[in-house]
């Protein structure tokens, strides 16, 4: 059964007498391509679009991805303060900006137009927080420059070139709203100055909520600085660009919420960066964990992703031409997990990498498996390509491992272990082990639906010994810098169940391991069609 997210799951608590035993709807995604045939003027999966086309796709895409309550316009009460959310990271002519970088500004604007025309909500936001000072800032570092003036995403006037259709700025287009629809507040906050503060004005941290099935939060440090406008709204779009990213493989719904986190608490002196979020959050070297942690202070109430251009090899501009790829088309739906599985997949990478994905999925906020849910529209698996991945890319390591602190003792005895990290460490997990320096055993059965080729990934530290299907396939020390995937050796699994022993010499507190499958392209991607069980 489908987790639901958090709010749901309270109404339907609050419902229970009359919902029990109801079976949940199927999550449904909208998928739309420039080529698709019910639009008012098809075109080619490489026209450079305008706004009238660009809305079409968006609006289809919505019609498609209708949410549980019918239509998206049914689930935003009459009154509410809604928030849309693009990524705007950068702004020209920072030298990490380039197309494909940011969510394309005709489908912000398209989803404020159709909240504008087909809803009743009273208040409508286009809120993000970008690596720029925002007008008025006295800071001089990261301020962005136009014609001699400072600007800010609402301010920055993009032209007409980029974006056809659209022109002008993000406060110019609001502002066209607003004497469209005079009856509706339209307004832009920059959620980098919007942090919540306590009654003597100081940042204030607040605990990650935690979900109807108990989980909290995936980072250590459990509080978190979070913004007004996030919290406090009455309903929220997640409007993303697809594209690669450099530590958590992809950008989609829930990575756009690291563009939530308000910069001036989490900046550091000369800096307009995330960076303390960064170092208090990231786990094992993963910032997946406050990707996570973000999204659970108010899930996204619906999505809609941005794939007309992204860009590959990573999130931002690498001045190669070939980096920016178009795809001319748009996904939409409420369940935030398989939305971002899908752009995964449409990327190329196998879903079960994304980290955060197995976190989101824990917390309740959507369905990763991609078979529990309907495409309706274009049919996804003709779009799927490969995107060049980044150079740091490595999926997520096995974590169902049998481990012991005396790798003598026959198997049976050994501690069943889920770990919640990629890196195993001995000396916490096994603090039993009071020898100088314990013989470590750790094994693994691993599932394959066929004769699989792969490349076994280990990091460690310490002296170490792999054994596949009885047979010696490794044997390295390190007694340097550990990280993951230091050592590759290219390995064949048999069809059905193979048994992984690994055996690790080395004092308790330096005692550390990781060890993934990689596919035969050995770019970090796990291999397909392979299953970890302890």
């Amino acid at each position: 059964m489908k987790h639901v997210n958090r709010r749901e799951f309270l109404l339907m608590a609050a419902a229970a007498a009359s919902l029990e035993g109801a079976k949940e709807k199927t999550p449904r995604i909208g998928v739309v391509r420039s080529d698709h045939t019910r639009l008012a003027k098809p075109v080619s999966a490489e026209d450079p679009l305008d706004y009238e086309r660009v809305r079409d796709m968006v609006w289809k895409a919505i019609e498609y991805g209708s949410p549980r309550a019918g239509r998206l316009e049914k689930k935003i009460r009459p009154g509410s303060w809604v928030v849309v959310k693009p990524n705007i990271v950068a702004l020209r002519p920072r030298s990490s900006y380039r197309t494909g970088d940011i969510t394309d500004f005709r489908v912000t604007q398209a989803v404020v137009e159709y909240v504008a025309k087909r809803s009743r909500a009273a208040r409508i936001t286009v809120a993000e927080g970008g690596s720029y000072r925002r007008v008025g800032d006295s800071a001089k570092d990261n301020v962005n420059m136009q014609n001699g003036a400072h600007v800010d995403a609402r301010t920055f006037d993009w032209g007409t070139e980029e974006f056809p259709g659209f022109a002008g700025s993000l406060g110019g287009m609001l502002d066209q709203f607003a004497r469209q629809f005079p009856g509706k507040k339209f307004d832009y906050v920059d959620l980098s100055y919007d942090a919540l503060r306590d009654a003597s004005g100081q940042y204030k941290r607040i605990p990650v909520p935690k979900a109807s099935n108990g989980a909290g939060a995936f980072s250590e440090r459990q509080e978190y600085f979070v913004t007004n406008t996030i919290t406090s709204c009455d309903f929220l779009i997640s409007v993303p660009v697809m594209k690669v990213h450099n530590l958590c493989g992809i950008t989609a719904c829930l990575k756009n919420y690291v563009g939530t986190a308000p910069r001036e608490a989490y900046a550091g002196p000369g800096s307009f960066s995330n960076g303390i979020l960064h170092k208090e959050h990231s786990v094992d070297g993963r910032i997946d964990p406050f990707i996570a942690d973000l999204a659970a202070f108010h899930p996204p109430d619906y999505n809609v992703v941005d794939a007309i251009r992204g860009l590959q090899a990573t999130e931002h501009n690498n001045g190669r031409a070939d980096q920016m790829i178009r795809s001319n088309l748009i996904i939409a739906g409420e369940d935030t997990v398989a939305l971002d599985a899908l752009a995964a997949r449409l990327m190329g990478f196998n879903v079960r990498d994304i980290d955060f994905l197995h976190m989101a999925a824990a917390r309740g906020l959507g369905q990763m498996d991609l078979s529990k849910v309907d495409m309706a529209g274009d049919d996804p698996l003709r779009m799927e390509r490969r995107w060049q991945r980044p150079n740091r890319w490595y999926g997520r390591a096995n974590r169902e491992w049998l481990l012991t602190g005396d790798n003598t003792q026959p198997t049976a005895s050994w501690k069943r272990h889920s770990s919640k990290t990629d890196t195993l460490l001995f000396g916490k997990i096994l603090p039993e082990a009071s020898s100088a320096e314990p013989a470590y055993g750790a094994a693994v059965k691993i599932r394959a639906e066929g004769h699989v080729k792969a490349f076994l990934w280990v990091g460690m530290r310490g002296k170490l010994t792999a054994v596949l299907n009885g047979e010696q396939v490794m044997a390295e020390e390190n007694v340097t810098r550990y990280r993951v995937g230091q050592f590759q050796k290219p390995v064949e699994l048999k069809p059905g169940e193979n048994q992984l022993m690994l055996r690790l010499q080395a004092p308790p507190d330096r005692a550390q391991l990781s060890v993934l499958l990689v596919d035969q392209r050995n770019e970090g991607d796990s291999a397909q069609g392979i299953t970890w069980h302890a």
